[in-house]
């Protein structure tokens, strides 16, 4: 409370001629205020008890909440940094056990564009990585990244986090020289992300273009990274700053004049035992495995697709994988085995637009994540049964969707 007290002159009529007006004495008296200044009105999220989804709506700049026992959308989220500009929410990792959840920020091309990945890797905007709480998406941290951050990965134990930058800008400007060409692994340490503190994360140059992120188990010590413009698996040891980056072609050499991501490897998906990556080429529209021992490629388990595929889902056992492929649109179920010959297909165009992303609950279905038509309508998530790929429920979401992690139930 304030209180101005005026000393000096009377204020009668008859002196206000004669003197003029006093300077105020302020006095400033503070009562006890025991209230939280920015009191947390966020609502908690319940977690169904089947366990929930969680979608990046990277044009609507919100977080998408499935219900995975019934498909449903059952919540929806505001997140990024400026509420009237266009953040871009892309990728998305689950720390359960930290009570946490990742997201990378991957700003437009330029002011003007229709979305956050109209010129997918070419904005030359400095990206973030945020750390949400889980029990409602507040903001417990941010470190900033480079331009056109991609995939995030946490480690098993929850030490490590991994950004890739999908930079192709970056390589399109540097054509003649491969250093400057190169994008950068963005390493950090979970603890270190605070709301108010610095932290710096470790920058490793590996490949032009990265993309897609498979960590080894349990720490996380290697990154074994999709290499678009180099039409590689990279090999990165992230104990050893100053370790050679290994770069493994995922085919053989292509043919002089042919396009320079003529593979395109865009996604590397680890199977459960952490023996096989599976790496989805987009270009030459195929999935080729890598031997995590061996550090090779096996040529003999190369899966051509009618379309170009992405994110997929290996099954519990590691006995198959299911892959979603753009133009055509499509969901495949693709054996392992050699002796198992139950590939099945089938073209989900009509309810799916644009298939980016499958994620396998083994109890509640197949979730795939469709993009639609990436500017004004909404896009969806589908639930199918594992087993003939019919649809079993379907959710429409933000623009633009990207990525799907799930949470587990909490126990009551």
């Amino acid at each position: 409370m304030v209180i101005a007290r005026f000393l000096g002159c009377a204020l009668a009529a008859a002196t206000l001629a004669s003197c003029s007006e006093p300077d105020p004495i302020i006095e400033y008296r503070y009562g006890a205020y025991e209230g939280d200044p920015y009191p947390d009105r966020r609502p908690e999220i319940v977690i169904p008890d089947g366990g929930m989804g969680v979608v990046t709506d990277s044009l609507s700049d919100t977080i998408s909440l499935i219900a995975l026992e019934t498909g449903e959308r059952f919540g929806v989220r505001p997140v990024g940094r400026d509420p009237v500009t266009i953040d871009g929410p892309h990728r998305v990792a689950v720390d359960a056990a930290g009570g946490a959840l990742y997201i990378t920020l991957s700003y437009p091309s330029t002011a003007g564009a229709v979305g956050p990945h109209s010129v997918h890797g070419g904005s030359s905007v400095a990206g973030y990585l945020q750390k949400l709480a889980l029990d409602d998406l507040r903001l417990l941290g941010q470190v900033r990244v480079e331009p056109n951050p991609a995939d995030i990965a946490i480690s098993e134990d929850g030490g490590r986090v991994v950004v890739s930058h999908f930079d192709l800008k970056r390589a399109l400007d540097n054509p003649n020289d491969p250093d400057a060409a190169r994008s950068s692994l963005a390493v950090v340490d979970p603890d270190a992300i605070e709301l108010r503190g610095s932290a710096e994360p470790r920058l490793i140059p590996v490949c032009k273009a990265p993309h897609g992120i498979a960590l080894s188990r349990p720490d996380g010590a290697r990154a074994y990274v999709a290499c678009y413009g180099d039409d590689a698996l990279a090999i990165v040891d992230l104990t050893d700053p100053d370790a050679e980056v290994k770069l493994i072609p995922v085919g053989p050499p292509l043919e002089p004049g042919a396009h320079s991501s003529g593979y395109g490897p865009y996604t590397a998906v680890m199977s459960p035992d952490g023996k096989t990556i599976a790496v989805s080429n987009t270009e030459s529209r195929d999935v080729r495995f890598f031997d995590v021992a061996s550090e090779t490629f096996d040529e003999s388990k190369k899966i051509l697709t009618i379309g170009a595929p992405y994110f997929g889902a290996w099954t519990r056992d590691g006995s198959a994988l299911y892959v979603p492929t753009q133009v055509p649109d499509t969901i495949a179920r693709i054996g392992m085995n050699p002796d198992d010959n139950g590939a099945i297909s089938r073209n989900i165009r009509d309810e799916c637009m644009r298939p980016h992303l499958a994620e396998l609950d083994e109890e509640h279905g197949l979730f795939v994540v469709c993009e639609g038509d990436q500017a004004v309508t909404p896009g969806t998530v589908l639930r199918l049964d594992p087993e003939t790929l019919e649809t079993r429920s379907e959710a429409e979401v933000g623009l633009y969707p990207d990525a799907f992690a799930r949470v587990a139930a909490r126990a009551r």
